[in-house]
């Protein structure tokens, strides 16, 4: 399964109109494509007013699918050129495998509104260590949060990229998911331990807000 994300940021100024232009695109893209994007928005972290449009899929053929309706639908075509106006550092586009623990949610599980997102990058020569280890953190944390959490690894962008993706309804669960993750010992002694070794020091944390 894939990740993709496809990120802007908003320039100042022009909020409700920026806003209502972007839960419009995020709608026209749903009825025109079977991608069924979700919209997100960046809080608490760094790159204020940075939205976030994702989607979960099987193959890369329904991106690709999806892309062929929307380059020949005027109404799309109209409000990306709508968007020029809104966006302050274009837009970017990211790619990644969901490597692992892959568990389909129940049926009557409720639609995530927070995600705290953890990104890293491996060491050249620990790809394949780092991979084992990075599913391991995300099932170790989310035994000790009751979050959901995904590893993911980037197929575009910066080489080695690999991402936490821990998922929860509210803004409480994030907080006790947080405290927990800050006082478990083992996760901890595994992090700054072999994890150190395999991952780049410079890792950086961000929170998504479910815009729609």
């Amino acid at each position: 399964m894939y990740l993709f994300t496809r990120s802007a940021r908003l320039a100042p100024g022009n909020t409700v109109q920026s806003q209502a232009w972007a839960l419009s695109i995020t709608e026209k893209v749903n009825q025109v494509t079977e991608l069924n994007v979700s919209l997100w928005s960046r809080v608490f972290s760094p790159g204020f007013g940075t939205l976030s449009w994702t989607s979960v899929v099987e193959d890369l053929a329904e991106l690709e699918d999806s892309d062929a309706k929307l380059m020949v639908d005027n109404g799309f075509i109209s409000l990306v050129d709508e968007g020029a106006r809104f966006i302050a550092e274009g837009v970017e586009d990211g790619l990644a495998q969901i490597v692992g623990p892959i568990t389909a949610p129940p049926a009557d599980a409720p639609q995530p509104n927070y995600a705290n997102v953890v990104r890293a990058v491996i060491t050249p020569g620990n790809t394949m260590r780092a991979m084992e280890l990075g599913v391991e953190i995300a099932e170790k944390a989310c035994k000790v949060t009751g979050l959901d959490t995904v590893f993911v690894s980037s197929l575009t962008g910066a080489y080695g990229e690999v991402e936490w993706i821990a998922t929860c309804e509210t803004v409480q669960q994030l907080q006790k998911g947080q405290e927990a993750l800050a006082t478990d010992e083992q996760l901890i002694k595994l992090i700054e331990g072999e994890a150190s070794k395999v991952f780049q020091p410079s890792a950086e944390q961000l929170v998504y807000r479910r815009v729609i």
